[in-house]
């Protein structure tokens, strides 16, 4: 008798993997929150690269033909490691310090930042519509900011330093994919993470308790099959069906913010918050349905 999920649509399979994902994600950044009252930022994202990547390893190589790692472009992997660590440091230091929504609406201006990079570097077409959102976009940073009301906080400036990071990573990704494997991207961007992390923990190391070791084992796993999810979701179904899906984790992080942290957003953020969620959202799905009449009329 075949399984329900063997008799559903891959649509709806992908839109189950999405929600799931972003559900995952959402707890990762909580429990990173959680962590932080006791380890600092860096040594969190240490233990997390490091039990994500002992959780991902078996998934990895069973079954590895190993001439799949052999990289074309070793450079772009060593500063895509170095920027992606950069990236979490920064973003688990933003969680950390300033209020968990907040963090997450700031953090939803990376393909806003893709954008520009993407037109300035790769020469990519980038029509009006998208520019429009673009622009819409960071005028909901300013509205969650209000720079000239408020002092802009550090929490901030990493939250919005950590999505250009993740900007240029989705570039670097896009020259990488192009000679190299997905699952040697994957393995030595884990690896990379963890080695470029390792120095800055033993910096502010303290030797964590029990519980502490069981929230970081949390985070490495939450996030790992987060992302296994979000992969499997994307080779189901079109990016434009399920990349709004991502918004999310703007109202997770907030309900989580408020249940464990007692965090309570004014009207002001709440409504930059979500013009930034839109915009972003909007761009990826522009950018999705562009992709996939590239590749109609190619393969026509």
């Amino acid at each position: 008798m075949p399984s329900r999920l063997s008799t559903m649509s891959p649509t709806v399979v992908a839109i189950s993997l999405m929600v799931g994902a972003m559900v995952l994600f959402s707890m990762g950044h909580g429990l990173v929150r959680f962590a932080s009252s006791e380890l600092h930022p860096f040594q969190i994202g240490f233990l997390r690269s490091t039990f994500g990547l002992v959780f991902m390893l078996p998934l990895i190589l069973r079954g590895w033909d190993f001439s799949d790692l052999r990289l074309k472009r070793p450079k772009l992997h060593l500063i895509r490691g170095a920027l992606s660590a950069i990236n979490t440091l920064a973003w688990f230091t933003a969680i950390a310090i300033m209020p968990l929504g907040e963090a997450v609406a700031l953090n939803f201006t990376s393909p806003l930042f893709a954008t520009i990079l993407a037109a300035i570097f790769l020469g990519e077409v980038v029509r009006a519509r998208r520019w429009t959102a673009t622009i819409i976009g960071f005028i909901g940073v300013l509205i969650v900011v209000r720079p000239g009301v408020e002092t802009v906080q550090l929490g901030a400036l990493l939250a919005l330093g950590s999505a250009m990071s993740i900007a240029v990573n989705v570039l670097l990704i896009r020259v990488m994919s192009q000679e190299d494997s997905t699952r040697a991207i994957v393995l030595t961007f884990n690896m990379a993470i963890t080695f470029f992390t390792f120095i800055p923990a033993v910096i502010f190391w303290v030797w964590p308790s029990s519980l502490m070791i069981a929230v970081t084992f949390a985070i490495g796993v939450t996030t790992t099959v987060a992302h296994l999810m979000l992969t499997k979701a994307m080779s189901l179904a079109e990016a434009s069906a399920i990349v709004p899906l991502e918004f999310i984790r703007l109202p997770m992080a907030v309900l989580i913010g408020f249940i464990w942290f007692s965090e309570i957003l004014d009207v002001w953020t709440l409504v930059g918050a979500t013009i930034i969620g839109c915009s972003a959202v909007y761009i990826a799905r522009r950018e999705a349905l562009a992709a996939k009449r590239i590749t109609t009329t190619t393969s026509t």
